[in-house]
């Protein structure tokens, strides 16, 4: 056998006997789990975890004791049964770690895990204002020869050539969203990754132009699409034209005709003035101060005389004397309906009174009559009619009717 051939069957020999060597590629502050192998703890006395050949603990596997070694991440490492738990890795924890024991057959093995911890930073802050920059940087700790690339959140397009540091000069809305930071071998294979999420705030939004009617209402709007992780250090208004005046900031109003429409920490700093005067035509500023940096918004305030439908009150402020004339109208109109109708219903009746009595025959009354000398009546000839005697003049009233 030539020794070229024993030198390859001893490697192998070799690889078997340590059970190979896994690379862990873990950002700060993650979980790491690292796993023992092929021990068999039915046979296996200990089971002992080093950190570049320094102790970490010994495990007894019979009675389930343990002995705590030297090593520095000792003090925070937890064991899993036969494997190793480390709860927040930082970048002194990069190194060699080593898993002994003695497998199914009795053999001795070692399992080896190479762990590199990642630091991803950003630089000022991972929030950013428009049109700020900013510098993600990603870092391997230990002996690597890793590549390292960080990828757009686009995910498809590579951001400028392969290094651990990216600069942004101006960030824009495309910019927002999820980097990675990609780590692949000296073959090209992807052998870990880091994820950074950007916050990418602004711009602050304000239109160039708003009008109002003299002694009306108007607002001056002014915004910044924010997330609830912004802290908002300051926000005032000041009116600049013609002469440099503060309106409002968040803790002082100048004048009871200004005030913010809302709570300008939820992002919406919107000022609504009152009362307008013409004197009020200008240019306004809105200053936004967010994570020591400031933001500034300009508009112009136009106020016109006259009055439009945009300055009409609303119906609950109308003044009380107009309903309270209403009220006695109304009134008034009731009482004129009620008397109206117990005058039709008594002239109604009244009528129906006199049409009773008039249709009633009124009986004949004793009367004293002129007593005269009138002959005897004679008897009417016999086949003639007798005429009848006329009637009293009231009785003819009644017949005519």
């Amino acid at each position: 056998m030539s020794s070229s051939e024993t030198l390859l069957w001893i490697t192998l020999a070799l690889c078997a006997a340590t059970g190979g060597s896994e690379v862990l590629y873990k950002k700060r502050g993650q979980v790491v789990m690292m796993y023992c192998g092929d021990v068999d703890t039915r046979i296996t006395n200990y089971v002992e975890w080093k950190h570049n050949s320094v102790l970490v603990f010994k495990i007894n596997t019979k009675r389930g004791g343990i002995i705590k070694g030297s090593a520095a991440v000792a003090k925070k490492a937890k064991p899993i049964g036969d494997s190793l738990k480390i709860p927040s890795v930082e970048a002194g924890d990069t190194g060699v770690y080593t898993c002994s024991g003695v497998d199914i057959n009795g053999n001795q093995i070692k399992k080896e895990h190479k762990l590199h911890v990642v630091s991803v930073s950003v630089s000022p802050s991972d929030t950013v204002l428009i049109p700020s920059g900013v510098t993600l940087r990603c870092d391997v700790e230990g002996d690597s020869t890793a590549q390292v690339q960080w990828k757009k959140p686009s995910g498809a397009e590579h951001h400028g050539s392969p290094g651990n540091t990216v600069t942004l000069e101006s960030v824009t809305l495309d910019d927002a969203g999820q980097w990675t930071c990609q780590i692949k071998d000296n073959g090209g294979k992807e052998v870990g990754k880091i994820e950074q999420v950007i916050t990418v705030v602004g711009p602050l939004q304000a239109p160039e132009q708003v009008s109002g009617l003299t002694g009306g209402t108007v607002q001056l709007p002014c915004s910044l699409p924010i997330l609830s992780s912004l802290t908002i250090d300051g926000v005032r208004w000041t009116h600049e034209s013609p002469a440099d005046f503060h309106l409002l900031n968040l803790t002082k109003v100048s004048s009871s005709k200004v005030k913010f429409a809302a709570d300008p920490r939820s992002g919406n700093f919107t000022a609504t003035l009152t009362k307008l005067k013409p004197s009020d035509t200008g240019v306004y500023v809105c200053t936004v101060d967010v994570k020591g940096q400031t933001r500034t918004k300009k508009l112009t305030l136009t106020v016109q005389g006259g009055t439009t439908a945009a300055t009409v009150k609303d119906p609950t402020t109308v003044g009380l004397w107009v309903w309270v004339a209403v009220a006695i109208a109304g009134v008034f109109l009731i009482l004129l309906a009620v008397v109206t109708t117990l005058i039709y219903h008594r002239n109604r009746r009244m009528r129906r009174k006199v049409r009773k009595l008039r249709s009633v025959r009124q009986p004949l009354t004793n009367r004293t009559y002129c007593q005269c000398d009138r002959p005897v009546r004679q008897p009417h000839p016999a086949g003639k009619k007798e005429r009848p005697p006329p009637l009293p003049r009231y009785q003819y009233d009644v017949m005519s009717e």
